[in-house]
């Protein structure tokens, strides 16, 4: 098995140590009471950025860039009432604003006037709006309950994706998953926050497929169109096959993304223009019907998924393998031994309170991968501090 830095090298590696030592810094400079308050307050960053996103407070302010505005003015454009700062029953008062720029989030020009600050900018993008969406409406709830389901279940590592936190939370016994189907506002949340968080394709444009497919590239060993080539499963819209069809768009074969009903009914009828990719229905956890493809893709699926059901995910795929001639493409997060970034054990215990599943590391991949057969060939870290990587796995 080969490893391999990707995207970011070494001006993100930089950043992300000085990242590390600015933190510390601060840790160090804090007394055991200011340390104190930045965990006991730190519910109301959650609560009052969705706040902030619902009236539009941060638009706002991005907007006029570093140009000042009045409480009043706020008030107006945010549609709340600027009589009546000082009651409760309006959200957009000098108390949110005030809690606000004392984390940063805006900035307190005067005594009654506001600005933006960098994070003003950044939780002003989709991406963060839709994420901070999605904490607040899905996950929050169950963060609170945690300490109550750890005690209640003698503080075991849950392996039931239908006894998580989510199920004490909600007082149902469906997965978290089922539960939000039918509750429409929550699997929205999810869908946007997946929708705006889902499109960069880094992890296929880093891959060099060329170098780890080299018979693909051969003129004289060029596939049947009729051949399978590239299999994206559970790919929802189609992003990943798109993005593959675009870094090596000489390969002949069938082009192919996967997914149920549900997801494939938002997918445009024109498929983005191209005729060589094709949307078929299917349930990962049903036996796989398109049989040896050159490659199969599985992004972001597994980790949704505790390791019973992964392994019955993984094995529809290899008995759909041919031998040498099929590879797994896998594009997860690879949790290093330590040092784990905020982004990966953060993401992690989500999936831990919410579905029973996980983030791996790399022991931890080849176990899983293991027991189904296959085995990694190579890895490529694309992202360092994610941990984002792609895992190329052959069966045998």
């Amino acid at each position: 098995m080969q490893s391999s830095g990707g995207a970011g090298g070494v001006l993100e590696e930089s950043r992300q140590i000085l990242l590390r030592a600015a933190k510390e810094v601060q840790y160090s400079l804090e007394t055991p009471e200011e340390t104190c308050d930045r965990f006991c307050y730190s519910g109301l960053d959650l609560s009052i950025s969705y706040v902030f996103c619902q009236i539009k407070l941060f638009n706002i302010l991005a907007d006029r860039a570093d140009s000042p505005i009045s409480t009043r003015d706020l008030a107006n454009e945010t549609k709340t009432d600027p009589n009546l700062l000082e009651n409760y029953a309006y959200l957009l008062t000098v108390r949110l604003l005030r809690y606000a720029a004392s984390n940063g989030f805006v900035k307190q020009s005067s005594e009654d006037s506001w600005t933006a600050s960098r994070l003003t900018r950044s939780l002003a993008t989709p991406p963060s709006q839709a994420g901070l969406e999605e904490a607040f409406i899905n996950a929050m709830p169950h963060y609170v309950d945690l300490p109550r389901f750890l005690a209640q279940t003698n503080y075991q590592n849950p392996t039931d994706s239908t006894k998580t936190v989510a199920q004490l939370s909600r007082n149902t016994s469906l997965n978290f998953f089922d539960w939000m189907k039918e509750n429409s506002k929550h699997y929205e949340a999810l869908n946007n926050y997946m929708a705006a968080n889902r499109v960069p394709t880094i992890g296929i444009d880093a891959f060099p497929f060329a170098d780890r497919f080299p018979s693909l590239f051969k003129n004289d060993q060029k596939l049947e169109p009729s051949t399978p080539l590239f299999v994206d499963i559970g790919g929802g819209r189609g992003q990943m096959s798109y993005a593959f069809q675009n870094a090596c768009p000489h390969l002949a074969g069938r082009i192919i993304f996967q997914d149920v009903p549900q997801a494939l009914a938002s997918v445009p009828s024109s498929s983005e223009g191209s005729s060589t990719i094709e949307a078929m229905v299917h349930d990962f956890f049903q036996p796989q019907p398109i049989k040896g493809a050159r490659i199969y893709f599985l992004r972001q699926i597994l980790h949704d998924w505790p390791d019973a059901e992964a392994e019955l995910i993984l094995k529809n795929t290899v008995d759909a393998m041919r031998g040498h001639d099929s590879a797994l493409l896998i594009d997860e997060k690879v949790v290093p031994d330590m040092g784990a970034s905020l982004a990966s054990a953060g993401l992690d215990l989500y999936m831990m309170i919410n579905f029973a599943a996980q983030e791996r590391s790399e022991k931890q991949w080849r176990e899983l991968l293991a027991r189904v057969g296959l085995r990694i060939e190579y890895l490529l870290k694309y992202n360092e501090y994610t941990g984002d990587s792609v895992i190329m796995a052959f069966a045998g």
